[in-house]
């Protein structure tokens, strides 16, 4: 894997990302020209800041929340492979969606229509999405437990478990990406998580300051935040 940090294309300096992903663009710390934020840290990161920012929401729609389930942003932490086929219309080469929120693909060369599942079962996908997701998992807690080299000076630098998508090398002062390490959703899913315990924690230190009624509503916004998690983890807030 590339190891590329990130770097501004105008003054090559390595510049860190915005705190909130969702920027679209952000200016680097050195010659304030713009980057975009998705072409560096990946789509991945900025969905599970998107997802955050809706569950952070949650308090607003004690009215009606099935409504904030519902409306919940697509999670982008799907399988991005694809496993090679042929097409059963016109036996031309395809490549079928192993993306399990993926139903439907077009075949490049007679333009049908095709249902996934015709080439491949969804538990044969949900199965390769699980392996995916704990090897994912497993690649950055060891990442965590090694330390991550440095591009510019290869010093070596603890990796915090909070969620974070960069460290700062502590001998240089480069900015490091740990997407350049690990899979992009792995590092997104971490985000993700923490991102909901903190929204948890928060509901649950305001439930011991109100009264028994308001706390039984409180209780049950951390019930439709952790379904929202949950859904957008497994499947995806959406399908496509």
């Amino acid at each position: 894997m590339a190891e590329r940090g990130v770097t501004c294309h105008r003054c090559g300096a390595s510049t860190p990302l915005p705190a909130d992903l969702r920027v679209p663009v952000f200016g680097c710390a050195f010659c304030g020209a713009e980057i975009e934020t998705a072409a560096v840290v990946g789509p991945e990161a900025v969905s599970a800041d998107a997802l955050h920012h809706h569950v952070a929401g949650a308090a607003a729609h004690r009215s009606d929340l099935r409504e904030f389930v519902r409306s919940a942003p697509r999670f982008e932490g799907g399988s991005a492979g694809f496993r090679e086929a042929r097409c059963r219309r016109c036996d031309a080469p395809v490549e079928v969606p192993l993306d399990v929120t993926v139903h439907q693909f077009t075949c490049g060369a007679c333009g049908s229509a095709e249902r996934v599942d015709a080439y491949i079962s969804d538990k044969e996908r949900l199965d390769i999405d699980m392996a995916r997701q704990i090897a994912g998992n497993e690649a950055l807690a060891r990442l965590r437990a090694e330390g991550v080299p440095c591009v510019r000076c290869a010093g070596r630098n603890a990796v915090p478990d909070d969620g974070s998508v960069q460290v700062v090398c502590r001998f240089c002062g480069a900015t490091i990406l740990l997407t350049d390490h690990v899979d992009a959703s792995a590092v997104a899913r971490s985000r993700l998580k923490h991102g909901a315990l903190a929204r948890r924690d928060e509901a649950l230190r305001a439930n011991a300051a109100v009264e028994r009624r308001a706390r039984t509503v409180s209780i049950a916004v951390v019930v439709a935040v952790v379904v929202v998690i949950v859904v957008a983890i497994a499947a995806g807030a959406a399908t496509r």
